[in-house]
């Protein structure tokens, strides 16, 4: 998992633990329907008013058509994932109810080179603190 995030990138208002669950559900899929040794990517970027997060992965990519489909409760693609499992289909339908509930929205695609990925965009908010990222890390005050 490779991780690029601007030092710039803004904090968001939000709840952190239901966007971690998102996130874990994103990378979960990707584990699970990639092969291994498939990379996976997390960027981030200003976009706007909002901070869009693009989670993509080099794994078979999306079946034809289901980009949609893929949120709705209980869908479940035609095949399994790598590890022969198939999910129940509620992963991708909590990830888009946790970012609608942020007042955002989450799209898939397949990639031109091969994969997958998601693109989530949250609005910025007002009030967000500017924490620059090497004292978030710390978890020391600027």
């Amino acid at each position: 998992v490779r991780v690029e995030l601007p030092a710039d990138l803004p904090l968001l208002q939000a709840d952190g633990m239901l966007l971690e669950q998102a996130f874990v559900n994103l990378l979960e899929n990707a584990a699970r329907y990639a092969p291994a040794g498939a990379e996976v990517a997390i960027r981030g970027r200003s976009h706007g008013q909002e901070v869009e997060v693009i989670i993509e992965d080099t794994g078979p990519g999306l079946p034809a058509g289901s980009e949609d489909r893929i949120f709705e409760k209980f869908y479940r693609g035609p095949t399994a994932g790598a590890d022969s499992r198939r999910g129940v289909g509620l992963g991708l339908s909590i990830c888009q109810a946790i970012v609608r509930a942020h007042g955002g929205t989450i799209t898939a695609r397949n990639r031109p080179s091969g994969g997958a990925e998601f693109f989530i965009r949250l609005p910025r908010g007002e009030g967000a603190p500017a924490i620059p990222l090497e004292h978030a890390a710390s978890g020391s005050a600027p």
